[in-house]
């Protein structure tokens, strides 16, 4: 797709001193695209030139505005020597290249040095003009639109979500080029700078490239790392959901919730309703009484691909469900079953970036998964390609994917990766939140048919299946809900606490009770989560900041040996983590954590872990036992006088922290032990 992308300078203002004799500067400014540079006349002796250039023109293609950025050097023009240095900008084309895009970008943007910072802002111009091209084998992503929110954004709906995207894009690293030894250290800065800048635009387009073949146009939860190598390279990395958007005609009738608040007030949900959905369908037509959501099993693309795990279930064959639908809906809830699994069966990776979801959607959260990694960088046999870190993350995701199943869940929401790097000892983290989405609101769309089948809230009507249309049943008798057990659940908030693994069979040692809000399923004493809590939750009181705070020294060694020491204090800093969390949770009379984000970093002497999370009371969990000090104590009045001191404050404190935050459920009888040192 053929385009034109034309450039205006207008003016600049607040401009340094550059000529001392007159503290004054003769400024003009180079604009530069691809290999094509042009050039304002000099504006002599002021700090507020005004150039009002004509319109530079720059024929390209759209695979280069979304790699390139447009470059804009302010300099200071010298008659007997080289000119000096102001500033530079770099304007990121991409935002015009949608058909929603502003026909212009203009306005007054910083001129930005590497070693002075910023000095002064110029006025600038653009517009870009593009001509349709239908060419499937072109290499640009135009129109494809991303969000780092995490929810859909308010002024759309979400169509389709299609799943799960990844790209990863190395480079070699300017500063550890042979070259660096004799340039200037703003020439390395600035060598550096541009090609962050090209590599980002690749990845985005890249990425784009994935969405449009899934059928998709946009990709929420967007989340974009650099990650500084050192000699062994400049990675980019990226992942999101792949998702097809509808604008809104009336954006006020999609208001997100704010993050993190569970509201029971609010009706709203993230996945924007359309008064007047349109649905088209093969099978019989129904009314529709609500927004259409659906969503696409369509393949995660990744270069990577590991098959170690394809043959196991992705949901178990016991204790999977919650309630039941009678002796005649015992059927059907295995074919549903059978429909969710085949739907995430040929995906490779069933992750989602996204927090927050629909009512409903989510049928069962199982808990956090995580897995962590420590690779060596100077084992990476061709630095330049993008092979082996590939096949870091694929076992990465591998693992997290079989964690979720022996959760008994199918799919990892709230996913999310870092990495952390010292010398040549790299950490990989990804974590995400085990669950079971409801299979009514699952639907396979191929790339040509995704806008033709959906699926309603209303279920009359599913379709799943590799190809359009490969199963397609029509529910006349029963609702999918009420199939599934969670008619009563659901409405009571409650249903997506209910534990997804079998319960004779559990992966872990856990104390189970019955839910105190249906008192039907089984729930577990504490839930962790990296995902917003659902609108539908029953939550008491309030909620506040949760953190756990953690330093472990390890020895200054090289190589394998300082890979091995690290490995070995991972487990047991992710598990004190944990342990301080349900310390700190239980102190204030909480039973659950949303938003669990744990990042560990590494350095010469040292790791440090950070986790964060924000703790509520869920209304279906039972209530936190109190915190006991235990543990072997001299034979010391004083000193067990000192104990129960320190006990009576545990208890004082956990009764005083249940007023502040208004959580007054029903007190359990458990005890909570910890030992003292």
């Amino acid at each position: 797709m053929p385009g034109k992308l034309k450039v205006r300078i207008v003016a600049g203002r607040h401009l340094p001193v550059m000529d001392r004799a007159s503290d004054l500067t003769d400024a003009f400014v180079e604009v530069k695209f691809g290999n094509t540079t042009f050039k304002t006349d000099v504006f002599p002796k002021s700090l507020n030139p005004q150039w009002n250039s004509e319109w530079f023109k720059f024929e390209v293609d759209d695979e280069d505005l979304q790699d390139e950025p447009l470059q804009i050097t302010v300099l200071d023009h010298d008659t007997y020597s080289a000119n000096d240095a102001i500033g530079k900008v770099y304007i990121d084309i991409d935002p015009l290249l949608s058909n929603e895009a502003a026909a212009i970008l203009s306005g007054w943007f910083p001129i930005y040095d590497t070693i002075h910072g910023i000095r002064g802002e110029i006025n600038v111009m653009v517009k870009v003009d593009l001509f349709n091209d239908l060419n499937r084998f072109r290499q640009s992503s135009c129109g494809v639109k991303f969000f780092c929110t995490t929810s859909i954004p308010k002024c759309y709906k979400a169509v389709t979500i299609h799943g799960f995207v990844e790209e990863l894009v190395v480079n070699e690293d300017p500063e550890y080029q042979w070259i660096d030894r004799i340039r200037t250290p703003r020439a390395s800065n600035e060598a550096r700078q541009r090609l962050i800048s090209l590599m980002s635009g690749e990845l985005q387009r890249k990425i784009g490239l994935k969405v449009l073949e899934m059928g998709g146009n946009a990709v929420v939860g967007y989340l974009q790392c650099f990650d500084l190598e050192g000699e062994s390279g400049l990675v980019v990395r990226a992942i999101g959901t792949a998702c097809t958007l509808d604008k809104l005609s009336n954006p006020a009738t999609s208001l997100l919730p704010p993050c993190g608040s569970p509201s029971k007030d609010l009706k709203e949900v993230p996945f924007s309703e359309d008064p007047n959905p349109v649905t088209h369908s093969s099978g019989p037509s129904t009314p529709l009484k609500n927004q259409t959501y659906s969503f696409s099993p369509s393949k995660s693309y990744s270069r990577q691909s590991s098959s170690s795990d394809t043959d196991l279930s992705l949901t178990p064959k016991t204790g999977m469900g919650s309630g039941s639908g009678g002796k005649d809906g015992v059927p059907l809830k295995a074919l549903y079953r059978q429909q969710t699994q085949s739907a995430f069966e040929h995906r490779e990776f069933p992750f989602f970036t996204l927090t927050t979801f629909p009512p409903g959607f989510l049928v069962h959260v199982g808990g956090v998964v995580s897995a962590r990694s420590v690779k060596l960088l100077d084992r990476i046999h061709n630095p330049d390609e993008p092979e082996t870190r590939d096949a870091w993350w694929a076992e990465i995701r591998q693992e997290i994917k079989s964690h979720g199943k022996a959760l008994g869940c199918h799919a990892v929401v709230g996913y999310s990766e870092s990495t952390s790097i010292c010398e040549e000892v790299c950490i990989l983290s990804a974590s995400g939140t085990a669950a079971v989405l409801n299979p009514k609101m699952l639907q396979d769309c191929s790339t040509e048919g995704c806008s033709e089948h959906r699926l309603s809230r209303q279920p009359s009507f599913f379709s799943t299946g590799s190809e359009k249309g490969e199963f397609d049943f029509f529910l006349q008798c029963q609702d999918s809900a009420s199939i599934l057990g969670l008619d009563d659940a659901s409405s009571l908030g409650c249903s997506f606490c209910h534990i997804p693994y079998d319960e004779l069979n559990m992966p872990f040692p856990a104390h189970l009770t019955y839910c105190y809000v249906c008192r039907k399923q089984k729930v577990p004493d504490v839930l962790f989560t990296t995902i917003e809590p659902p609108l539908e939750a029953a939550v008491t009181g309030k909620g506040c900041l949760i953190q756990a705070r953690l330093c472990r020294q390890k020895k200054k060694t090289q190589g394998e040996a300082n890979a091995t020491a690290i490995s070995n204090l991972l487990p047991f800093m992710e598990y004190e983590l944990h342990t301080q969390l349900m310390n700190k949770l239980k102190l204030r009379g909480m039973n659950a954590l949303f938003g669990l984000r744990i990042q560990i970093t590494v350095g010469e002497n040292m790791l440090m872990g950070l986790a964060s999370a924000t703790g509520l009371y869920l209304t279906a969990l039972p209530s936190p036992g109190g915190i006991q000090i235990a543990g072997k104590t001299p034979n010391d009045s004083s000193y067990e006088q000192h104990i129960s001191n320190i006990q009576k404050k545990i208890n004082d404190t956990i009764i005083k922290n249940r007023e502040i935050y208004e959580i007054n459920p029903p007190v359990s009888t458990s005890i909570f032990v910890c030992e003292y040192v």
